[in-house]
């Protein structure tokens, strides 16, 4: 019986590595896995330190205003990185490197330019948004600090390029010294020199800085190594030519980030109106549920620059087949993988955090199988972003999340937490559903 199941895995194994789609695909997945898995252990770790040195309430404050800079990154910060990867998978495949680095000039003049754009707005802005919703002066000088968190993110290019250039080992790198750059940032600001609230505050602004510029630093070494860019090539070449199309296209996506903005971040607005208690209790759930996350979002990462050269090779139809097959494979794993998760993370929960974080056990399991659903259906938002749908993913979006909006702020005021994680999970279902239906019509494909 051993030496058969032994002999079946054997030949699964063999089937991946000669089928050069699914071989790339794990190979590149598997090295951001690394990065992803790593990365949210240390910010779990964080959490539990941040939790227990700085108490409940302070850490829902600071959640607060993270989300808030989040918010205000997502909506006037652009990220290029779609472009660079759907744009210049074409170039390449075309082998005309001097309008990748035309590309890569564009990314970067969106990147910085709307960087600065966003810490002004969100310092602008943050007094505003404190008075409606009631947030105390903590909340308010922790955005501030934040804020100058979205300056240092012009990081759209360099991500782009480093997947694109398939150097998934270096962002795995980036993303495990960025997640330890804050957790030593709170260690020695709030443990070490008992800075309290606002030593945790700085000690994530820090943390986050250095982490971007790390990051940036990774990309400019790349391109000095690679034989077909350089440094000077990109800052000599012209972007007329490439402009409007790259920042129409940019643009769109950027829109589709910010109309989801809702489902990312508003959860966590929405239930400060309830108690700062329960918005640590919410992220706590949401950072369990994200484990998920950090087996999807490596697969994401890895598919959309095969699926940009599949479509640019017109082979459109093979990328909806394997978007389905990985759909129904990933979701007999995640489902009861979830469960098991979710059942272990309440004693943990309860022992290490208190029993407050196990008093609302259900909306985690519902958490959990929602985003078990959402995440089998990883590689249909690439896809949709690779065959050009950047306008109907822009309304889909927008449709869905004022959908969400709606019922949560219905659902919170009887259900609490359980409210938001229903109105969540309807989203989930509809937004993929809509790009479902739009694929099966196009390619006439089954609906499977």
């Amino acid at each position: 019986m051993i030496e058969k199941f032994k002999s079946k895995i054997k030949d699964q194994y063999r089937k991946l590595r000669e089928e050069t789609f699914y071989s790339r695909l794990f190979g590149n997945a598997l090295i951001s896995f690394v990065g992803e898995g790593g990365a949210a252990v240390i910010a779990v770790i964080t959490t539990v330190i941040l939790i227990r040195l700085i108490g409940n309430a302070n850490y829902g404050i600071l959640t607060v205003a993270y989300t808030f800079m989040s918010v205000m990154d997502t909506l006037v910060n652009f990220q290029s990185w779609k472009g660079i990867i759907t744009f210049g998978g074409e170039a390449i495949e075309k082998e005309d490197y001097r309008e990748l680095e035309s590309y890569i000039k564009a990314g970067s003049i969106i990147d910085f330019v709307t960087a600065v754009l966003g810490t002004v707005a969100a310092i602008f802005v943050a007094y505003t948004f404190g008075h409606l919703f009631s947030w105390n002066q903590d909340t308010i000088r922790a955005i501030y600090w934040f804020s100058f968190i979205i300056m240092f993110n012009f990081t759209g290019t360099s991500v782009g390029v480093i997947r694109l250039l398939n150097s998934f080992r270096m962002f795995s790198v980036f993303r495990i010294v960025h997640a330890s750059l804050k957790l030593v940032g709170v260690i020695v600001l709030v443990f070490i020199f008992d800075g309290g609230f606002m030593g945790a505050v700085v000690g994530f602004t820090i943390g986050e800085i250095l982490g971007y510029l790390f990051l940036f630093v990774e990309f400019l070494y790349l391109v000095h190594k690679d034989e077909n860019i350089s440094i000077s090539g990109i800052l000599k070449s012209p972007i007329k030519g490439v402009w409007k199309n790259f920042f129409s296209f940019t643009f769109w996506t950027s829109m589709t980030a910010s109309v989801d903005i809702p489902v990312q971040h508003f959860d966590v607005l929405i239930l400060s109106s309830i108690s700062y208690d329960v918005v640590a209790v919410y992220k706590v759930y949401k950072q369990i549920a994200q484990l998920l996350n950090k087996l999807s979002t490596p697969l994401t990462q890895a598919i959309l620059p095969q699926f940009a050269e599949m479509v640019a090779r017109g082979e459109e139809r093979s990328c909806f087949n394997y978007t389905m097959k990985i759909k129904n494979k990933s979701l007999k794993i995640m489902v009861p993988g979830m469960l098991l998760v979710g059942l272990l993370a309440l004693p943990v929960m309860h022992h290490f955090l208190g029993p407050l974080y196990t008093q609302y056990w259900p909306a985690l399991f519902l958490l959990l199988l929602a985003r078990s659903y959402a995440l089998s259906y990883t590689a249909i938002h690439p896809l949709f972003l690779a065959l050009g749908e950047v306008k109907k993913s822009f309304w889909f979006a927008l449709g869905t999340n004022v959908l969400f909006l709606g019922l949560s702020a219905v659902l919170v005021g009887k259900f609490s937490i359980l409210g938001n994680v229903m109105a969540l999970a309807i989203q989930y279902f509809l937004l993929i559903n809509l790009k479902k239906w739009i694929m099966v019509r196009r390619f006439q494909a089954p609906s499977v």
